[in-house]
């Protein structure tokens, strides 16, 4: 459909969204959660909504999104024990409003999307980087983000951003590449002074996706290895510099890890965690199906630890793990729309044209996917707010917006109607 054919505030939302999802996120902090969710319902409710929603390519994420939200819901009120129970599915409705504005954003599809997606996660990196030098080196905050956002947000949104803006670097079109090498470093540096541990694990994972991604779209392939080695030493001399001037908690995560693979004495954070998903595993053996209760998944891991670390836990909303916090919250049906969820990006690319940026779109939904797999380790990061709201939105980004248009269609061409519907 053509663009002029789209209501400009429909248009101005699906703009305002993405600019707030990517380069802006760091500075409104939570706020970007609600300010998204209000531009997405404005795309929705709209008279134009039955108009995109019969010209929308189909795509299985709606499929999967919905589906996912609505096994969750049963699990939910299977395991209910009183009437606010089933009403913790809300935080699982940003899957939903996610479907209607993949609907709306796809009518404003343009063939520079993964360049405009580059250019604003490099925007939101800086940014971050900005409020990391100014609470931690000017204000002396310990941690980075409060006001604004909790430290763990803080951090897991810096690396994502960070990888993301790598894609400028061999997104179609003619520009200036090297400034998106950036993204990665800065990215690093955010989170080492933010002292996360958690969000500096996905740093590896993330760096052989874009290796990978970078050497198979890549013509000189020398230029790649030489790039990733430098690229390794910089990084290398971040760590050295971070641990030099005291910002050494980021950095003992690896060490963490280690200590725990080799069976050896680790340090208190690390405990509570390995405590958490041993007693979680009894509290899903207990009721495997349908599990507690979202609400009830921390409780449920009581009876299951030793009685003098339950007072240690009655502060904690979550598991401190993902795939563990679905499994004690909804049993199996957690555990199938967890798995869903996490896959649901790369499914949905998979199952777009493979027009000029298929392959931007496929790095993005694998950064997304990787990143939050690994973060989700150690904190949960689907069904509160800020992330889930993160998660489903930008996938409806890369699979709708970073894309080439379709032609308009007219009754008299050759081609096919737009709509598969």
């Amino acid at each position: 459909m053509p663009d002029e054919a789209v209501p400009n505030y429909v248009r101005v939302a699906g703009y305002a969204a993405i600019g707030l999802l990517f380069a802006l996120v760091c500075a409104v902090g939570r706020l970007t959660t609600y300010f998204v969710l209000l531009a997405a319902l404005l795309a929705l409710l709209t008279p134009s909504i039955r108009q995109a929603q019969r010209l929308a390519s189909r795509s299985p994420v709606d499929t999967i999104f919905l589906g996912s939200v609505i096994t969750l819901a049963v699990a939910l009120l299977a395991s209910s024990d009183e009437w606010r129970d089933p009403l913790y599915i809300l935080n699982f409705a940003p899957f939903l409003i996610a479907i209607p504005f993949r609907w709306q954003l796809e009518r404003t599809a343009r063939p520079d999307g993964a360049l405009i997606v580059a250019r604003l996660s490099l925007t939101g990196v800086i940014i971050a980087g900005l409020v990391a030098v100014v609470q931690v080196i000017l204000l002396g905050y310990t941690r980075v983000g409060q006001p604004l956002m909790g430290a763990h947000d803080y951090a897991h949104t810096s690396m994502i951003l960070g990888f993301l803006a790598l894609v400028g670097c061999f997104a179609p079109g003619a520009h200036r590449r090297w400034p998106f090498l950036l993204g990665p470093i800065l990215a690093i540096g955010a989170v080492l002074l933010s002292g996360t541990r958690g969000a500096l694990l996905g740093a590896p994972a993330l760096a052989l996706v874009a290796f990978g991604f970078a050497l198979a779209t890549a013509r000189r392939k020398g230029q790649i290895l030489l790039a990733g080695a430098v690229a390794v030493a910089v990084v290398a001399l971040l760590a050295a510099a971070a641990y030099f001037f005291g910002f050494e908690r980021a950095i003992s995560a690896f060490d963490s890890a280690g200590r725990v693979l080799a069976g050896q004495q680790i340090d208190e954070s690390t405990r509570q965690r390995l405590l958490m998903l041993s007693g979680g595993l009894g509290a899903f053996l207990e009721s495997p199906l349908f599990g507690h209760g979202w609400g009830d998944m921390v409780k449920a891991v009581y009876p299951h630890v030793p009685p003098d670390e339950v007072e240690m836990m009655t502060g904690f909303r979550q598991l401190h793990n993902g795939p563990m916090s679905f499994a004690v919250g909804a049993g199996v049906f957690g555990i199938a729309a967890f798995v869903a969820l996490t896959i649901a990006p790369i499914l949905a690319v998979l199952a777009t044209p493979r027009d000029s940026q298929f392959v931007s779109r496929l790095y993005f939904a694998a950064v997304l996917v990787v990143g939050f797999a690994v973060f989700q380790l150690a904190s949960i990061m689907l069904g509160f707010e800020f992330h889930t709201v993160q998660y489903a939105m930008m996938t409806m980004v890369f699979v709708a917006f970073v894309r080439d248009p379709a032609p308009p269609y007219s009754p008299g061409s050759a081609g096919p109607a737009p709509s598969t519907r």
